[in-house]
C-alpha cells in the first residue's frame, strides 16, 4: 500500500489481508441499509473511515450494486468509496467518514429544526450532487435528511446507495416502488414509471424535513400515506408566514405533482434561495453544537463504563453485557422492533472462501420506516389493513387485480418462449419422419 498520510484506495494484496489487520474499528455510529456502519482508523495512515459491516445473507446481488455506484462516482458531493474485505461472513466496505453524521441525526442530537440559511447551505450541496448522479443516468431513489451526511467543515455529502437505480438509453424510466414511503414522489407510488426527476420531489420533502423536523404525513401510517401522496395537494409548510418567499417557491417547484412540470437538479441549483444562502461558515453553530454534544456523550459513555467494570467484577460475560448495555439482547430486540418493509427478493450465497468472494466483490466494483422496497401484489400483513378506508382498500385490491393480470401475461410469455424451439423440434423430427 501507499506510504501517503492519506488513504487514497486499497490495494489488491489488502484483499488477501484479514481487515483487523489494516483498520481499527472504534465504535458503531449507526445504521445504513443492509448494515452497521462504524467508526475506524486505517493502521497505515492513521486516517478516520467509516466501515459498513453487511452480514453475507443479506442480498448481496444488491450489496455489489451499492459499491458498483460508489466505485463509480468520483464528486466531493456523494460519499467515497475506497475498497471492499470479507471477514467470516461478512463484508466490510471501507467509506469516507463524515464526522458529523446524518442531516436527521443532527437535528435529533440538538432538537432544534434547522434554519433557512442552513437549508440554503445543505441543499446547494446536494443539488450538486443530485446533479452529477443524474448527468450520469443514475437515481438516487432514497433522498432524504438520513441520507445526507456532513463531514467536519460542514460540507454535505450524499450516501447511501442501496437502492440507487442506473438507466440505460433504451430503458429511460423506472417501474418499481422503491425508497422511503414519506419522501415517495407520486409517479414512484403509482409505478408509472419514473426518472430522476423523482429525487427531486424527495429533496423538496427532505427541505420541509429540515424545516420541521418531520416530512409531510409522517404522524401517519406509511401504508395510508402512500394512498395519500398521489390523491391530495403537493404538501407544503405547516405555518407559511414563518418562511421568506424564496424557500417556499423553492419547495413548490420540487414538489410539482406532474414530473414534466418539475425543475431539475440543474435548474434548482441557480434558484434565488440556493443563489442568495451563505457558505459553509453558516453551519459552523451546527458543527460546534454536534461535537460539543458528541463530546459529552463519549466522556459520559467512557465513565459509565468505568463504574460499571468496577461494580461488576467477577460476574460472568453474559451479565456483564447485560449490565453495561443497559438491556438485555430480549429487550434490545423488542427497542428495535420498528416498522420496516423489505420485500425484495435476494439471491442466496453459498459457502465460497472469503478472500475469494471478497475479490469477487472487488473487481465487481461495486429509523422507523426506512428502506421500503414493496410491491403491492407482495404485500399481505392484515394488521396494516385496518388503517384502510373502504375506499382505499378497494383501490388496493384494483392494483392487486392489476398486477395478477400483468403477472399472468408474464407468465404466460415465457411459457410460449420455452414452448417455441421445443415444438421447432418436434415438427422437424415429424417432417424428417414422414420424408423417409
Amino acid at each position: 500500500m501507499s506510504s501517503k498520510t492519506e488513504l487514497t484506495t486499497l490495494t489488491e494484496e489488502n484483499l488477501y489481508k484479514q481487515p483487523e489487520e489494516i483498520f481499527d474499528v472504534i465504535q458503531k455510529i449507526g445504521e445504513g441499509s443492509f448494515g452497521s456502519v462504524y467508526k475506524s482508523i486505517h493502521k497505515e495512515t492513521n486516517q478516520i473511515l467509516a466501515i459498513k459491516q453487511v452480514a453475507v445473507d443479506s442480498d448481496l446481488q444488491e450489496i455489489i450494486k451499492e459499491i458498483s455506484i460508489m466505485q463509480q462516482c468520483h464528486s466531493p458531493y456523494i460519499v467515497k468509496y475506497y475498497g471492499s474485505f470479507f471477514k467470516d461472513t461478512t463484508l466490510w466496505i471501507v467509506m469516507e467518514y463524515c464526522s458529523l453524521g446524518s442531516v436527521s441525526d443532527i437535528i435529533k442530537l440538538r432538537k432544534k429544526t434547522l434554519t433557512e440559511d442552513e437549508i440554503a447551505c445543505i441543499l446547494s450541496d446536494v443539488l450538486k450532487g443530485l446533479e452529477y448522479l443524474h448527468r450520469k443516468k443514475m437515481i438516487h431513489r432514497d433522498i432524504k435528511a438520513g441520507n445526507v451526511l456532513l463531514n467536519s467543515e460542514g460540507h454535505a455529502k450524499l450516501a447511501d446507495f442501496g437502492i440507487t437505480a442506473q438507466l440505460t438509453h433504451n430503458i429511460t424510466k423506472c417501474n418499481t416502488m422503491i425508497g422511503t414511503p414519506y419522501w415517495m414522489a407520486p409517479e414512484v407510488i403509482l409505478e408509472i414509471g419514473y426518472d430522476s426527476l423523482a429525487d427531486i420531489w424527495s429533496l423538496g420533502v427532505t427541505a420541509l424535513e429540515m424545516a420541521e423536523g418531520k416530512p409531510p404525513y409522517a404522524d401517519i401510517h406509511p401504508m395510508r400515506a402512500l394512498f395519500m401522496i398521489p390523491t391530495r395537494p403537493p404538501p407544503s409548510f405547516q405555518e407559511l408566514d414563518k418562511w421568506s418567499a424564496p424557500f417556499i417557491d423553492f419547495v413548490s417547484v420540487c414538489l410539482v405533482k406532474n414530473r414534466v412540470e418539475r425543475a431539475k437538479a440543474t435548474d434548482l441549483r441557480y434558484h434565488e434561495f440556493i443563489m442568495t444562502g451563505k457558505g459553509p461558515n453558516v453551519l459552523s453553530e451546527i458543527i460546534s453544537d454536534v461535537n460539543s454534544i458528541k463530546n459529552k456523550q463519549s466522556n459520559n459513555v467512557s465513565k459509565s463504563s468505568e463504574e460499571n467494570n468496577k461494580k461488576n467484577v467477577g460476574k460472568d460475560d453474559d451479565t456483564l453485557k447485560d449490565v453495561c448495555c443497559g438491556k438485555s439482547d430480549e429487550q434490545f430486540g423488542q427497542s428495535m422492533n420498528t416498522t420496516k418493509i423489505n420485500l425484495t427478493n435476494g439471491k442466496q450465497y453459498g459457502s465460497r472462501g472469503s478472500k475469494e468472494l471478497g475479490k469477487e466483490v472487488h473487481e465487481l466494483g461495486t429509523s422507523n420506516f426506512d428502506n421500503m422496497a414493496m410491491s403491492i401484489s407482495d404485500f399481505f400483513d392484515f394488521k396494516v389493513l385496518s388503517v384502510l378506508n373502504y375506499d382505499e382498500l378497494q383501490q388496493l385490491m384494483m392494483k392487486l387485480d392489476t398486477e395478477m393480470e400483468k403477472e399472468i401475461n408474464e407468465l404466460r410469455e415465457r411459457y410460449l418462449l420455452k414452448e417455441k424451439p421445443i415444438l421447432d423440434a418436434i415438427n422437424g423430427k415429424r417432417n424428417r419422419q414422414q420424408n423417409f
